[in-house]
């Protein structure tokens, strides 16, 4: 009797179960027919003229028919009668009361906020309090000042600027160095020159101007960031504090970093550099605008890595604190987060988002800009787990060549490299006065047609890629160490501000290889955080152990780099030790991210790939050394993506997805990308064509799969899709048919 009591029982769970899960199939399908708010875009609403209530209500009901979930609003300063600003003035009383109208709309029409942090853009002016009322805490920049001077000879002159960082004597024919620094005295510096020729360099902290309306807060000061947040978060927080976590659920801070002030620096450098670093880096400051020997990889390191705590530990973590504290989600970015160099654009971005609850890349200038750089961001979001990627997309693209299919396009190569919340720039509040174009709204003519069907496929396929793991079994190591030992102030060239990198620096091209060419996923792991007790090396991978974003490489790039930490690279020979595969491109590591490391980063490299690194300049072959644990290393110096491709295909373990004739695009006008995640017990797979072809091939999942094809352009689901199984070195994948026709994408779902 027990027994068939218990039988019964387990027979009633099972059904609860079934319906339970019966239930939640319904759910996500009837959210991917009609998603949700939450997935849907949110664009910027610049609000370039004198607000009022009715104007609030008409265009937030307008752009609710367009299929915007919310709205990011976006204060402006005034530039000019053709370039308004915002009506009423920022944070007066006035601006508050057409605030909580929006708010209030909102509410009535169940759509967001997304509380911008300024009037205009940079984030830190305060709509100008932070220059009336902190001036100390403002910019500053580091300058250099030269005098040449023959001894003996007695030196004397006056310090400029706020605060002396460092003052050093260079001997021209010797290169001694002394720091002189401490002969200064009541804002003058006399010393008593040796005889020769000498350059004496002053290292002067100089009160910074700035290229907007106001002047900008010292992003790497804290008190400076706690008087900014006082003077602006906390203002929102006294009137509108109630509508957080429900209306307001996110806040956007716009271009924290160094975009025109490469030299941004701060009074506690030096403190902070000894701390980190060990010693005092007064000496070695002429390190940053010239080679000052053996040392001077190292040495750059040390500062551009001083620099890069600095400035996360200030502004974006005070601020993801006080979001985190208050119940909000933030969300920005840097400039030029995706530029091949962070040094002079954000310093670090790994760094930069370690407090930021929703890293964001800024796809903006122009289609395709900046792509190979993208999966910075999202490698980032990986490595802190976090769920959220969002860009800000579209800004100053060419309003002449802005067609519908370009909100596709864009959008679904973001997609494909980790992207899955979409806020597009943008809407005006006047649309006859757009100065940063493309006019994202429905009051363009040309765009009002196609934005609900845009908005539905925004949201459909920001539902299905949120959360969940991303299946990536390549890691690419960021060269940080090679882009901070390479970088100096004011180079020669006069490159732009994120483009001076080192010839051998190739790690986005690569990326481009494996995404665009190769269709292999990988993620960027940052040299640094490869030592974090994060990534373990078990069987031959290095694994990535978070709570949901877990993922475990098998491969292992080292891209184009001269300087590597000997850390570092003793754990990259861990992995190779382990069984793992090793392929690095253009150049081997010669010079050690440390002082004094040199030697044993020559001898560890020659350990791995059995050559000497300071000759590998005679090579152009492909070179491959193994271990008796299995473990490959393998050295292109003279990559492309044909070999990359060959030397994947024959070296490293099978890819979860393998297309059968991986097609070749015949224009660069688009990519044919992909992204695997999984989430829920299911696998996700997006497959994304945003070029003018037509894209026709078997693409093989790993894994005995029941797929079903959702389309996220109607909605519709497909659940007749012809499948098969077959056998790849010794796994089982599933074939299935793909065909995508232009400007077009599709899911493949599948239980696990």
């Amino acid at each position: 009797m027990e027994e068939k009591k218990g039988r019964l029982l387990n027979a009633i769970l099972a059904s609860f179960v079934l319906m339970a899960m019966f239930s939640c199939q319904n759910k996500i399908e009837q959210d991917f027919a009609n998603p949700p708010g939450r997935y849907r875009p949110m664009p910027f609403w610049h609000i370039n003229g004198e607000l009022t209530t009715q104007g609030i209500r008409q265009q937030m009901i307008d752009a609710k028919e367009a299929g915007f979930s919310g709205v990011s609003l976006l204060p402006l300063a005034e530039k000019s009668p053709s370039k308004p600003g915002t009506s009423p003035n920022f944070l007066s009383e006035e601006y508050f009361e057409r605030y909580q109208d929006m708010i209030k709309i909102a509410e009535e029409l169940d759509m967001e906020i997304v509380l911008y942090d300024d009037n205009d853009f940079p984030s830190g002016m305060a709509g100008g309090k932070m220059e009336e009322k902190y001036p100390n805490h403002t910019m500053k920049r580091l300058d250099k000042i030269e005098y040449k001077v023959k001894g003996p000879v007695l030196f004397s002159d006056s310090i400029p600027g706020i605060q002396l960082m460092a003052a050093v004597a260079t001997n021209e024919r010797t290169n001694e160095r002394i720091e002189i620094s401490p002969f200064a005295k009541d804002g003058v510096l006399q010393w008593k020159v040796p005889e020769g020729n000498w350059k004496i360099m002053f290292f002067p902290l100089m009160k910074d101007s700035f290229h907007k309306k106001y002047l900008c807060m010292d992003f790497m000061d804290t008190v400076a960031v706690r008087h900014m947040i006082n003077e602006t978060y906390e203002k929102y927080k006294a009137r509108f504090g109630q509508y957080f976590g429900n209306t307001i659920k996110t806040t956007f801070f716009d271009d924290v970093g160094f975009w025109r002030h490469p030299r941004n620096w701060t009074t506690s450098f030096n403190q902070k550099f000894e701390e980190l670093n060990g010693f005092d880096p007064r000496p070695y400051y002429p390190a940053l605008w010239e080679d000052i020997g053996p040392e001077t990889e190292a040495v750059r390191n040390a500062f551009f890595r001083t620099r890069a705590e600095l400035l996360a530990e200030g502004f974006p973590k005070l601020v993801g604190q006080w979001n985190e504290a208050n119940g909000l989600n933030s969300t920005g970015h840097p400039p030029g987060n995706y530029d091949p160099t962070p040094i002079d654009m954000n310093a670090d971005i790994f760094k930069f988002y370690r407090y930021t609850q929703i890293p964001l890349t800024d796809a903006i200038i122009g289609y395709q800009f900046g792509q190979n750089g993208h999966k910075l961001i999202s490698s980032a979001a990986d490595y802190y787990d976090r769920p959220l990627v969002a860009t800000e997309i579209y800004g100053a693209y060419k309003e002449n060549s802005f067609d519908s299919l370009m909100l596709y396009r864009a959008m679904m190569d973001l997609f494909a490299r980790g992207v899955n919340m979409v806020i597009p720039h943008g809407m005006w509040y006047n649309p006859e006065k757009v100065y940063i174009p493309p006019l994202v709204s429905p009051y363009s003519e040309k765009l009002a047609p196609a934005l609900p069907a845009y908005s539905n496929f925004v949201g459909r396929a920001s539902m299905l890629l949120r959360g969940g793991r991303r299946v990536s079994e390549i890691a690419v190591l960021y060269p940080f160490e090679g882009l901070a030992g390479w970088f100096r102030f004011d180079n020669p060239d006069s490159i732009r501000q994120g483009f001076y990198v080192a010839p051998e620096t190739d790690y986005q091209t690569v990326s481009g290889w494996l995404t665009n060419d190769i269709r292999r996923d990988f993620t960027f792991v940052h040299p640094e955080l490869l030592l974090d007790e994060k990534y373990t090396i078990e069987e031959g991978k290095i694994k990535l152990n978070n709570d949901e974003n877990h993922q475990a490489y098998h491969t292992l790039i080292l891209t184009g780099s001269k300087v590597i930490t000997y850390a570092t690279l003793k754990k990259v020979k861990q992995f190779y030790d382990n069984g793992g595969t090793l392929i690095a491109t253009t150049m081997l590591p010669f010079k050690s991210a440390t002082i004094g490391n040199d030697d044993q980063v020559i001898s560890l490299v020659k350990e791995i790939f059995g050559l000497d690194p300071t000759r590998q300049g005679e090579l152009s072959e492909t070179i491959k050394s193994q271990n008796a644990t299995g473990g490959k290393a393998l050295f292109i110096p003279n990559p492309d993506a044909s070999k990359l491709e060959v030397i994947l295909d024959k070296h490293s373990d099978a890819a979860d997805v393998t297309f059968e004739e991986n097609p070749v695009l015949k224009t660069d006008m688009g990519k044919f990308n992909y992204v695997h995640k999984v989430n829920g017990g299911r696998h996700i797979y997006f497959f994304t064509n945003s070029s003018n072809e037509t894209i026709t091939t078997d693409v093989l999942l790993r894994g005995e799969l029941a797929p079903e094809i959702w389309n996220p352009h109607t909605g519709s689901i497909n659940r007749n899709l012809t499948s098969s199984f077959e056998k790849r070195n010794g796994e089982t994948y599933t074939r299935i048919p793909l065909q995508l026709e232009a400007v077009k994408s599709l899911f493949v779902i599948a239980n696990q």
